[in-house]
Protein backbone atom coordinates (compact mmCIF):
# COMPACT_ATOMS: atom_id res chain seq x y z
CA UNK A 1 0.00 0.00 0.00
CA UNK A 2 1.44 3.65 -0.65
CA UNK A 3 1.33 5.93 1.85
CA UNK A 4 1.02 9.39 1.12
CA UNK A 5 1.79 12.23 3.81
CA UNK A 6 1.61 15.58 3.11
CA UNK A 7 4.00 16.57 5.77
CA UNK A 8 6.61 14.47 5.05
CA UNK A 9 6.33 16.07 1.31
CA UNK A 10 7.71 19.25 2.63
CA UNK A 11 10.53 20.33 1.17
CA UNK A 12 12.49 23.47 1.93
CA UNK A 13 13.51 25.30 -1.32
CA UNK A 14 14.06 22.51 -4.03
CA UNK A 15 10.61 21.29 -5.12
CA UNK A 16 11.68 17.87 -6.45
CA UNK A 17 14.79 16.22 -6.91
CA UNK A 18 16.62 15.99 -10.21
CA UNK A 19 18.67 12.58 -11.06
CA UNK A 20 20.75 12.41 -13.62
CA UNK A 21 22.34 9.54 -16.16
CA UNK A 22 25.34 8.18 -14.71
CA UNK A 23 24.83 9.77 -11.24
CA UNK A 24 26.42 8.69 -7.63
CA UNK A 25 23.84 8.53 -4.94
CA UNK A 26 25.67 8.57 -0.94
CA UNK A 27 23.50 7.79 1.98
CA UNK A 28 25.28 8.86 4.73
CA UNK A 29 24.44 8.81 8.33
CA UNK A 30 22.90 7.04 11.25
CA UNK A 31 21.44 3.28 11.96
CA UNK A 32 18.28 4.97 9.81
CA UNK A 33 21.03 4.93 7.08
CA UNK A 34 22.64 1.93 7.64
CA UNK A 35 19.76 -0.30 8.05
CA UNK A 36 18.10 0.85 4.89
CA UNK A 37 20.91 -1.20 2.88
CA UNK A 38 19.34 -4.17 4.11
CA UNK A 39 15.96 -4.01 2.81
CA UNK A 40 16.65 -2.23 -0.61
CA UNK A 41 12.97 -0.32 -0.72
CA UNK A 42 13.66 3.02 -1.96
CA UNK A 43 16.57 2.14 -3.89
CA UNK A 44 14.56 -0.21 -5.51
CA UNK A 45 11.50 2.38 -6.52
CA UNK A 46 14.15 5.15 -7.40
CA UNK A 47 16.03 2.85 -9.99
CA UNK A 48 12.24 1.95 -11.21
CA UNK A 49 11.41 5.30 -12.09
CA UNK A 50 14.81 5.95 -13.67
CA UNK A 51 15.55 2.34 -15.36
CA UNK A 52 18.03 3.82 -17.86
CA UNK A 53 19.97 6.21 -15.46
CA UNK A 54 22.69 3.69 -15.23
CA UNK A 55 22.64 5.10 -11.61
CA UNK A 56 24.90 3.96 -8.74
CA UNK A 57 24.19 3.95 -4.97
CA UNK A 58 26.58 3.61 -2.06
CA UNK A 59 25.57 3.70 1.45
CA UNK A 60 28.51 5.10 3.94
CA UNK A 61 25.70 4.92 6.49
CA UNK A 62 27.32 3.90 10.09
CA UNK A 63 25.03 3.02 13.15
CA UNK A 64 25.81 5.99 15.86
CA UNK A 65 27.12 8.34 13.61
CA UNK A 66 26.39 11.55 14.13
CA UNK A 67 27.12 15.32 12.36
CA UNK A 68 30.09 15.90 14.43
CA UNK A 69 30.89 12.51 15.29
CA UNK A 70 31.74 9.20 13.14
CA UNK A 71 33.74 6.90 14.37
CA UNK A 72 35.84 4.65 12.46
CA UNK A 73 39.22 2.71 12.25
CA UNK A 74 42.66 4.51 12.11
CA UNK A 75 43.33 5.77 9.21
CA UNK A 76 39.87 4.76 7.26
CA UNK A 77 39.57 8.14 5.68
CA UNK A 78 37.53 10.92 6.60
CA UNK A 79 33.60 11.16 5.47
CA UNK A 80 34.90 14.04 2.77
CA UNK A 81 37.21 11.29 1.81
CA UNK A 82 34.72 8.56 1.07
CA UNK A 83 32.30 10.78 -0.39
CA UNK A 84 35.01 11.65 -3.11
CA UNK A 85 35.85 8.05 -3.08
CA UNK A 86 32.48 7.43 -3.98
CA UNK A 87 31.89 10.61 -6.42
CA UNK A 88 28.94 11.63 -5.22
CA UNK A 89 26.99 13.70 -6.97
CA UNK A 90 23.71 13.43 -5.00
CA UNK A 91 23.97 12.93 -0.74
CA UNK A 92 20.75 11.65 1.31
CA UNK A 93 21.90 12.32 4.79
CA UNK A 94 20.36 11.03 7.52
CA UNK A 95 21.43 12.90 11.31
CA UNK A 96 19.51 14.01 14.09
CA UNK A 97 18.29 11.09 16.13
CA UNK A 98 21.34 10.67 18.49
CA UNK A 99 21.91 14.70 18.61
CA UNK A 100 18.02 14.73 20.27
CA UNK A 101 19.09 13.13 23.51
CA UNK A 102 20.98 16.22 24.22
CA UNK A 103 17.32 17.94 24.24
CA UNK A 104 16.59 21.33 24.42
CA UNK A 105 20.19 22.29 26.11
CA UNK A 106 22.14 21.48 22.88
CA UNK A 107 19.39 22.36 20.30
CA UNK A 108 21.38 25.52 19.00
CA UNK A 109 24.55 23.97 19.19
CA UNK A 110 23.15 21.60 16.36
CA UNK A 111 21.10 24.49 14.25
CA UNK A 112 24.93 25.47 13.73
CA UNK A 113 26.39 22.16 13.16
CA UNK A 114 24.25 21.62 10.26
CA UNK A 115 24.32 24.47 9.19
CA UNK A 116 28.11 24.08 8.96
CA UNK A 117 27.52 20.79 7.52
CA UNK A 118 25.58 22.25 4.81
CA UNK A 119 27.65 24.95 3.73
CA UNK A 120 30.62 22.47 4.08
CA UNK A 121 28.99 20.00 2.04
CA UNK A 122 27.63 22.50 -0.94
CA UNK A 123 31.27 23.85 -1.14
CA UNK A 124 32.63 20.30 -2.58
CA UNK A 125 33.48 19.05 -5.73
CA UNK A 126 33.09 14.99 -4.88
CA UNK A 127 32.51 13.56 -8.81
CA UNK A 128 34.42 16.31 -10.65
CA UNK A 129 30.90 17.36 -11.80
CA UNK A 130 30.44 20.51 -9.43
CA UNK A 131 28.93 20.96 -6.16
CA UNK A 132 26.44 18.22 -5.04
CA UNK A 133 22.72 17.67 -4.36
CA UNK A 134 21.90 17.33 -0.83
CA UNK A 135 18.94 16.12 0.82
CA UNK A 136 17.98 15.95 4.34
CA UNK A 137 16.12 13.42 5.83
CA UNK A 138 14.64 13.78 9.66
CA UNK A 139 14.65 11.68 12.31
CA UNK A 140 11.73 8.98 12.51
CA UNK A 141 9.61 9.15 15.60
CA UNK A 142 9.62 6.59 18.64
CA UNK A 143 6.95 4.03 17.92
CA UNK A 144 5.28 3.25 21.03
CA UNK A 145 6.07 -0.80 20.60
CA UNK A 146 3.34 -3.06 22.01
CA UNK A 147 5.93 -5.20 23.70
CA UNK A 148 6.08 -3.94 27.49
CA UNK A 149 9.64 -4.21 27.16
CA UNK A 150 10.14 -1.46 25.49
CA UNK A 151 10.16 2.37 27.32
CA UNK A 152 7.06 4.88 26.21
CA UNK A 153 8.41 6.98 23.54
CA UNK A 154 6.30 10.36 24.55
CA UNK A 155 9.38 12.06 26.25
CA UNK A 156 12.22 11.38 23.52
CA UNK A 157 9.16 11.98 20.57
CA UNK A 158 9.25 15.47 22.52
CA UNK A 159 12.86 15.83 21.59
CA UNK A 160 13.10 14.34 18.35
CA UNK A 161 10.56 16.40 17.41
CA UNK A 162 12.64 19.39 18.41
CA UNK A 163 15.74 18.18 16.44
CA UNK A 164 13.43 17.50 13.39
CA UNK A 165 11.79 20.72 13.21
CA UNK A 166 15.51 22.69 13.79
CA UNK A 167 16.51 20.95 10.56
CA UNK A 168 13.46 21.70 8.94
CA UNK A 169 14.44 25.77 9.67
CA UNK A 170 18.07 25.42 8.80
CA UNK A 171 17.57 23.29 5.46
CA UNK A 172 14.48 25.86 4.42
CA UNK A 173 17.48 28.86 5.07
CA UNK A 174 20.07 27.20 3.18
CA UNK A 175 17.91 26.07 0.30
CA UNK A 176 18.32 22.07 0.73
CA UNK A 177 15.27 19.77 0.35
CA UNK A 178 14.03 18.48 3.70
CA UNK A 179 12.49 15.41 4.08
CA UNK A 180 10.16 15.14 7.22
CA UNK A 181 10.45 11.41 8.32
CA UNK A 182 8.98 12.40 12.54
CA UNK A 183 5.81 13.02 10.98
CA UNK A 184 5.58 10.37 8.38
CA UNK A 185 6.51 7.56 10.83
CA UNK A 186 3.88 8.57 13.20
CA UNK A 187 1.20 8.34 10.75
CA UNK A 188 2.77 5.04 9.64
CA UNK A 189 2.50 3.43 12.71
CA UNK A 190 -0.69 5.10 13.04
CA UNK A 191 -2.36 3.20 9.69
CA UNK A 192 -0.14 -0.30 10.57
CA UNK A 193 -1.43 -3.80 11.85
CA UNK A 194 1.76 -4.49 13.12
CA UNK A 195 5.28 -2.88 14.64
CA UNK A 196 7.37 -1.42 11.87
CA UNK A 197 10.02 -1.03 14.13
CA UNK A 198 12.42 -4.26 15.80
CA UNK A 199 12.84 -2.18 18.91
CA UNK A 200 10.82 1.06 19.11
CA UNK A 201 13.44 3.47 17.27
CA UNK A 202 15.16 0.51 14.80
CA UNK A 203 12.74 -0.01 11.13
CA UNK A 204 12.04 -3.43 10.67
CA UNK A 205 12.10 -4.44 7.16
CA UNK A 206 8.15 -3.92 7.28
CA UNK A 207 9.04 -0.29 8.36
CA UNK A 208 11.14 0.38 5.43
CA UNK A 209 8.70 -0.94 2.74
CA UNK A 210 6.12 1.02 4.64
CA UNK A 211 8.26 4.77 4.33
CA UNK A 212 9.72 4.09 1.30
CA UNK A 213 6.80 5.54 -0.67
CA UNK A 214 6.72 8.62 1.52
CA UNK A 215 10.01 8.99 0.66
CA UNK A 216 9.88 8.69 -2.92
CA UNK A 217 6.89 11.13 -3.17
CA UNK A 218 9.09 13.31 -1.05
CA UNK A 219 11.73 13.44 -3.28
CA UNK A 220 10.34 13.68 -6.60
CA UNK A 221 7.02 15.25 -6.23
CA UNK A 222 4.87 12.34 -7.62
CA UNK A 223 3.52 8.60 -6.02
CA UNK A 224 5.98 6.05 -5.83
CA UNK A 225 5.43 3.34 -8.73
CA UNK A 226 3.88 0.22 -7.60
CA UNK A 227 6.38 -2.02 -5.50
CA UNK A 228 4.79 -5.52 -5.65
CA UNK A 229 5.24 -8.58 -8.27
CA UNK A 230 7.67 -10.84 -9.51
CA UNK A 231 9.57 -7.96 -11.75
CA UNK A 232 10.17 -5.74 -8.45
CA UNK A 233 11.38 -8.25 -6.42
CA UNK A 234 14.01 -9.20 -9.14
CA UNK A 235 15.00 -6.17 -9.04
CA UNK A 236 15.02 -5.48 -4.89
CA UNK A 237 16.76 -8.81 -4.41
CA UNK A 238 19.85 -7.83 -6.71
CA UNK A 239 20.03 -4.70 -5.29
CA UNK A 240 20.22 -6.18 -2.27
CA UNK A 241 22.82 -8.30 -3.06
CA UNK A 242 25.34 -5.67 -4.73
CA UNK A 243 24.44 -3.64 -1.10
CA UNK A 244 26.03 -6.75 0.32
CA UNK A 245 29.09 -6.70 -1.84
CA UNK A 246 29.17 -3.42 -0.55
CA UNK A 247 28.84 -3.95 3.00
CA UNK A 248 31.50 -6.32 2.78
CA UNK A 249 33.85 -3.57 1.08
CA UNK A 250 32.88 -0.61 3.41
CA UNK A 251 32.61 -2.06 6.44
CA UNK A 252 35.09 -4.78 6.40
CA UNK A 253 36.15 -6.42 9.40
CA UNK A 254 39.40 -6.43 11.23
CA UNK A 255 40.24 -2.64 10.17
CA UNK A 256 43.22 -2.73 12.45
CA UNK A 257 44.64 -4.90 9.59
CA UNK A 258 43.85 -2.88 6.92
CA UNK A 259 43.73 0.80 8.48
CA UNK A 260 45.27 0.99 10.97
CA UNK A 261 48.28 0.10 13.80
CA UNK A 262 49.18 -3.74 12.05
CA UNK A 263 48.56 -2.47 8.76
CA UNK A 264 51.89 -0.72 8.42
CA UNK A 265 53.00 -4.48 9.58
CA UNK A 266 55.48 -5.98 6.58
CA UNK A 267 55.70 -9.95 5.86
CA UNK A 268 58.29 -11.15 3.82
CA UNK A 269 58.87 -7.39 3.13
CA UNK A 270 54.88 -6.99 1.75
CA UNK A 271 53.09 -4.16 4.12
CA UNK A 272 49.70 -5.40 4.94
CA UNK A 273 47.96 -2.37 4.09
CA UNK A 274 49.45 -2.64 0.26
CA UNK A 275 47.70 -6.53 0.21
CA UNK A 276 44.66 -5.46 1.98
CA UNK A 277 43.97 -2.17 0.05
CA UNK A 278 43.97 -4.57 -3.41
CA UNK A 279 41.59 -6.80 -1.91
CA UNK A 280 39.54 -3.64 -1.21
CA UNK A 281 39.93 -2.73 -4.60
CA UNK A 282 38.93 -6.03 -5.75
CA UNK A 283 35.77 -5.49 -3.66
CA UNK A 284 35.28 -2.21 -5.67
CA UNK A 285 35.38 -3.72 -8.68
CA UNK A 286 32.83 -6.90 -7.48
CA UNK A 287 30.43 -3.76 -6.36
CA UNK A 288 30.03 -2.44 -9.60
CA UNK A 289 29.77 -5.90 -11.73
CA UNK A 290 26.65 -6.12 -9.60
CA UNK A 291 25.57 -2.36 -10.44
CA UNK A 292 25.55 -3.55 -13.61
CA UNK A 293 23.39 -6.56 -12.71
CA UNK A 294 20.77 -4.32 -11.40
CA UNK A 295 20.97 -1.75 -14.82
CA UNK A 296 20.46 -5.35 -16.61
CA UNK A 297 17.56 -6.43 -14.39
CA UNK A 298 15.55 -3.01 -14.39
Amino acid sequence: MVLTCSAALHSAAADKLELRKNDHICIIGNTLADRMQHSGWLESLIYTKFPRHDLVFRNLGFSGDELTVRMRSEAFGSPDDWLKHEQADVIFAMFGFNESFHGQAELDKFRTDLDKFIKDTLKQDYSGKGAPRLVLFSPIAQEKHPDPNFPDPTANNQNIKLYADAMAEVSRINGVQFVDLFTASQQAYARAKQPLTINGIHLSDAGYQALAPVMFQALFGEAAPPADGAAFEKLRAVVNEKNDEWFRRYRTVDGYNVYGGRSHLKFDGVMNCDTMQCEMEMRDVKTANRDKRVWAVV
